[in-house]
C-alpha cells in the first residue's frame, strides 16, 4: 500500500523496493481498474448520446434497433476498460523486454509488469479529472474539457486539436515513471533508457492521432 504513495512523490526509491516483488503490480492495477470503471461511469450519458447520434447518422437502422444498440454500450465500455487496461500492462511489458534485449539490462517480464502498472496511475488519474470537469462543468461534449494543451484551440475536431492534446501533465507523468522504472529494473543509465521510450512514445502518438479521421 505504501508504493500506491510513494510511487508519486519518489518514484526511483518506490521502483527499487519493488524490483524484487513479483507481485506489486496487483495494487495499482486493481487501484487503475476500479479509477477506471469510476472514469466510464462518470462519461456514460456522454457516451450513450455519441453512439446513439454515430449511429442515427450511419442509417441503416429504425430508431428501436438504435435505442437497442446503445443498451450495449454500457456493458461494452465497461469491459472495454477493464480489459484494455489488464492488455495494456502486459503488453507494455513486453515491449520493454524487447528493449531490455537492446540495451542488454537486467530486467525481467515481471519488473516490467511493475512498471507499467504504476506508471499507468498518472494517465487514469488524469483522465478522471478531466471526466470530472466536463461532468461539473456540464460540458455538452467531452472534448470540450482538456487539461492538455489542446484547451488553446477552438476547433476541437481538427488535426491540431489531437496533436496538441498529446501534451498532457498526467501523460508526461506517467512517461517519467515508465523511464525512471524501466532504467531502475534494467539498471541501466536513465538517459538511455528515455532516448527509446520517448521515441516510441512518439511514434505511436503520432501514428495514432493520423489514424483518427476528422469529426
Amino acid at each position: 500500500m505504501k508504493n500506491l504513495f510513494t510511487i508519486f512523490t519518489s518514484p526511483r526509491e518506490t521502483f527499487e523496493r519493488t524490483r524484487e516483488n513479483k507481485l506489486a503490480w496487483i495494487l495499482p492495477t486493481i487501484l487503475a481498474l476500479i479509477l477506471g470503471v469510476v472514469t466510464i461511469a462518470l462519461q456514460m450519458p456522454y457516451l450513450i448520446e455519441l453512439s446513439r447520434q454515430t449511429m442515427l447518422k450511419t442509417g441503416g437502422l429504425t430508431p428501436e434497433q438504435v435505442e437497442q444498440a446503445v443498451g450495449l454500450t454500457s456493458t461494452m465500455s465497461y469491459a472495454t476498460i477493464i480489459a484494455g487496461t489488464l492488455f495494456m500492462i502486459f503488453f507494455v511489458a513486453l515491449l520493454l523486454i524487447l528493449l531490455n534485449l537492446i540495451v542488454r539490462g537486467e530486467g525481467k517480464y515481471l519488473q516490467f509488469v511493475n512498471v507499467a502498472a504504476y506508471a499507468n496511475l498518472p494517465s487514469i488519474i488524469g483522465a478522471l479529472l478531466t471526466i470530472a470537469l466536463v461532468v461539473v462543468m456540464d460540458a455538452r461534449s467531452l472534448t470540450d474539457v482538456t487539461i492538455s494543451l489542446g484547451a488553446l484551440v477552438q476547433d476541437k475536431t481538427g488535426m491540431m486539436f489531437r496533436v496538441l492534446s498529446l501534451i498532457n501533465p498526467f501523460t508526461i507523468w506517467g512517461l517519467y515513471l515508465y523511464i525512471v522504472g524501466t532504467a531502475t529494473m534494467m539498471k541501466r543509465p536513465v538517459k538511455k533508457v528515455a532516448v527509446w521510450i520517448v521515441a516510441v512514445w512518439l511514434i505511436y502518438s503520432f501514428i495514432t492521432v493520423l489514424s483518427v479521421p476528422a469529426i
